[in-house]
C-alpha cells in the first residue's frame, strides 16, 4: 500500500499565504518561491497531484504524492 504526502496550501484575497500537510516538508516546499503561484507551478512540476481546489475569501489547494 502506497504512503502518502499531503499539503494543503491556503491563500486569502490579500495573497497572504499558509502551508500546511503530513509527510512533507512544507517550509521547505515554500523557502525558494516568490509568490504562490510560483509555489503551485513548482509543486505541479515536482510530482504533487493537485487534488481539491476550495474557493471563497480564502482559497485552499489540496495536494498529494506517493512518498
Amino acid at each position: 500500500m502506497a504512503a502518502w504526502a499531503h499539503l494543503e496550501i491556503t491563500v486569502d484575497d490579500q495573497g497572504n499565504v499558509e502551508v500546511g500537510g503530513y509527510n512533507a516538508d512544507p517550509e521547505a516546499l515554500v523557502a525558494d518561491t516568490e509568490s504562490w503561484e510560483d509555489l503551485l507551478t513548482s509543486l505541479g512540476m515536482n510530482g504533487w497531484e493537485l487534488v481539491q481546489v476550495m474557493p471563497g475569501v480564502e482559497t485552499t489547494y489540496w495536494f498529494k504524492r506517493s512518498v
